[in-house]
């Protein structure tokens, strides 16, 4: 199935019906709270962050493109996660901002294929 990309910036100027920059949207976010949110795994670290929206045949939202981050000299891979792999969780450092946990860890990760 193939699920079209939105960027976040784009989400945010669609039509009032659909994911808006000031209503929650996926994962209880809005587009503002996801844009750039950083991604954690299961423990907690942080290992990337949200890039852009994967849209469905409907219109709704059904995941996500994260980058994940990579030590140098290889540079950030950028791969799909579906909104079932993800949660949101408040982020402890910066008290009103949310990050994207998901269960999955760097490796798994990084053994998908990379997001066009």
């Amino acid at each position: 199935m193939r699920h079209a990309v939105l960027s976040l910036l784009a989400a945010a100027a669609l039509a009032p019906g659909a994911f808006a920059q000031s209503a929650p949207g996926p994962l209880g976010l809005t587009a503002d709270q996801l844009d750039d949110a950083d991604l954690i795994d299961p423990q907690g670290r942080d290992i990337g962050e949200v890039e852009n929206l994967m849209v469905g045949a409907k219109g709704d939202v059904v995941g996500l493109i994260v980058e994940i981050d990579q030590r140098s000299p290889k540079p950030d891979r950028r791969v799909q996660i579906q909104l079932s792999e993800a949660r949101a969780v408040p982020d402890p450092t910066d008290p009103g901002r949310f990050n994207v946990q998901t269960g999955l860890t760097r490796e798994q990760l990084l053994a998908r294929p990379e997001a066009r």
